[in-house]
């Protein structure tokens, strides 16, 4: 069993140097970077916060490299997001956490020989969430604690355009075969994810797709061959294709092979569409093409879902 750190290991790592070091790696911006300062300083002078960030690194630390479930790797909120009021120990408190584990991921990221550059792409996520948050909720913090779980255990990582973490195919069987899946349930497949960083061109999504392989290869031979991917995503709701046909979502969609039934995604859509998860769809407006066909599709009763689809990943080569 992993040991905890001590209170005074916590206490080190979220202060002075290292802590600069961690916003340096996690690319914290203002008015984030002193926002999390701040947090940083209240949690490291306080008994019970700094132990709670040291179970927090512990979990982590017992975690770095396994494929864990979501109930396995489950972190529990610890505030209100909408709520402007709530301290900024809360609301930063699993930042401060994830620097507090950050030296343990880059000693997991150098065993496996993992290249610097490849350990700064994906950290800088945090800071690219950080800014999300105030964009979304109009005051600072994080609140996808469970998302940065992937990072830093080390299974997450950048590939250009998109990003891809290991993790096992968990559909159920009959849907995985009625797919035409060419691996099983509990497979270890690569999990592809979209970030919030610009158009999704067809060229620049195959450079990515053309990655993945090679690396988990490369970084986690023990591992078989990560041939497949899955996306679960509102990217993958086969009306995008009557919605905005001839856009890059559309081809983006159609790469994809559906597993199962779909589900609902209306709130998913207003959250990374218009980053307005809680809003009427009435009290939103469009400037884009996907917005305005989007909210026309809403006005006229229709309904977008999440779907979970599957490719088979190219051979690719290693960067």
């Amino acid at each position: 069993m992993t040991s905890l750190p001590s209170a005074d290991q916590v206490r080190a790592r979220i202060t002075g140097p290292a802590l600069q070091r961690a916003l340096d790696q996690f690319a914290v911006q203002q008015p984030d970077r002193a926002d999390f300062v701040t947090a940083a300083d209240r949690i490291r002078r306080d008994a019970a916060y700094t132990a709670r960030v040291a179970a927090v690194v512990g979990q982590l630390r017992a975690g770095m490299g396994r494929l864990l479930t979501p109930h396995q790797a489950f972190l529990p909120a610890v505030f209100d997001p909408q709520d402007p009021r709530e301290p900024l120990e809360a609301r930063f408190f699993y930042p401060v956490a994830f620097a507090a584990t950050l030296p343990d991921t880059l000693a997991f990221h150098r065993s496996r020989a993992i290249p610097d550059s490849a350990s700064r792409a994906v950290l800088a996520d945090l800071g690219r969430h950080l800014r999300i948050f105030e964009r979304t909720f109009g005051h600072t913090g994080l609140h996808v604690q469970n998302w940065f779980s992937l990072h830093l255990r080390g299974l997450i990582y950048d590939f250009g355009r998109l990003q891809a973490n290991l993790e096992r195919l968990d559909a159920p069987a009959s849907d995985v075969r009625a797919a035409g899946v060419p691996v099983v349930t509990g497979s270890v497949v690569a999990g592809v994810h979209i970030p919030d960083s610009g158009p999704l061109r067809p060229s620049d999504v195959d450079a990515s797709l053309h990655r993945i392989r090679p690396f988990f290869a490369r970084h986690f031979p023990e591992l078989p061959p990560v041939s497949v991917a899955q996306c679960d995503s509102w990217l993958l709701d086969e009306q995008l294709l009557d919605l905005v046909p001839g856009s890059n979502i559309a081809r983006f969609c159609a790469r994809w092979q559906p597993i199962g039934r779909p589900a609902d995604g209306d709130e998913s859509v207003r959250n990374f569409v218009f980053r307005r998860p809680y809003a009427d769809p009435a009290d939103l407006t469009a400037s884009t093409r996907l917005e305005h066909a989007v909210l026309a599709h809403w006005r006229a009763g229709g309904h977008l879902h999440t779907r979970t689809g599957w490719l088979q990943l190219p051979s690719g080569s290693a960067d």
